[in-house]
């Protein structure tokens, strides 16, 4: 995982196609929840999928990566968010299949005033 760290851009394996996102506001106690389906292309042998997220936790279990044409649903081994680099990078087991899949994740977050992701004003 160490050779995502500190990259300008991200790597070009899987490549976002469209999101799904859904989001539920708590704005009397300035949180929310969401959650969201990615569709990637995975155009070149990967076990990793990195994606830009800033000040996110991850539900935990809410991780998982579905290739369509493949009936086994992926659950990455590793998962590390990189605060630094505001990225997050999934580690899978197993090469994921070349194709469209999605990849579902699961988040809470604080609504704060830093005017990056889902703030407040």
């Amino acid at each position: 995982m160490e050779q995502f760290k500190g990259q300008p851009r991200l790597p070009k394996f899987a490549v976002p196609k469209r999101y799904d996102l859904r989001l539920k506001p708590d704005l009397s106690a300035c949180k929310f929840a969401g959650s969201v389906d990615v569709d990637l292309d995975i155009v070149a042998d990967t076990k990793y999928i990195v994606l830009n997220a800033a000040d996110l936790s991850l539900v935990a279990g809410s991780v998982s990566f579905a290739s369509r044409g493949f009936s086994k649903v992926l659950e990455p081994s590793k998962i590390d968010l990189v605060e630094a680099d505001e990225i997050l990078v999934l580690e899978f087991v197993e090469t994921l299949p070349i194709g469209i899949g999605v990849l579902h994740i699961g988040f809470e977050g604080t609504l704060n005033d830093k005017m990056k992701g889902f703030y407040r004003r």
